[in-house]
């Protein structure tokens, strides 16, 4: 359980209430993840939602172009609530990291369910990655198109 105080910190959940947050935190997990050590692999299912709480990670798409993320609350893992829900990039550790972990398939189910919350979480995660849309695959656009 992550307090409900750090979670509020992050854009991708900010317009959430104490209670949302509340029961988001009894699903979150903190992570440690070693430089070197890769979260994500472009293809595969997508199991896992990571906001970033410290460290520098590298996300590289198959087409070669990457990025780097550094500051606290970025986000990695949207495709577990898109989908197909596989993996459009691979993310690896460029320093040891500290992450804040959800289950794809439990935030999935409740972005699914409670509507109000869902929707809250999705128009955010829209606002991180829309800031990366310069670098997101043709195929990657258009699924974020359709679930606006």
């Amino acid at each position: 359980m992550i307090p409900i105080d750090e979670l509020k910190k992050y854009e991708i959940l900010a317009e959430l209430d104490p209670a949302e947050l509340k029961f988001l935190s009894g699903m979150a997990e903190v992570t440690h993840a070693q430089e070197g050590e890769v979260l994500i692999q472009a293809g595969l299912p997508a199991r896992t939602l990571y906001i970033l709480q410290e460290g520098n990670l590298m996300v590289a798409f198959p087409d070669g172009r990457a990025i780097t993320l550094h500051k606290p609350g970025g986000v990695v893992g949207w495709s577990a609530l898109v989908s197909p829900t596989r993996y459009t990039a691979s993310v690896t550790c460029l320093t040891d990291c500290t992450l804040i972990t959800f289950p794809g398939s439990e935030l999935l189910r409740l972005v699914q369910r409670n509507v109000v919350m869902g929707t809250k979480i999705m128009r955010n995660i829209s606002k991180v990655l829309g800031r990366r849309l310069p670098f997101l695959q043709e195929e990657d656009r258009q699924r974020l198109r359709e679930k606006r």
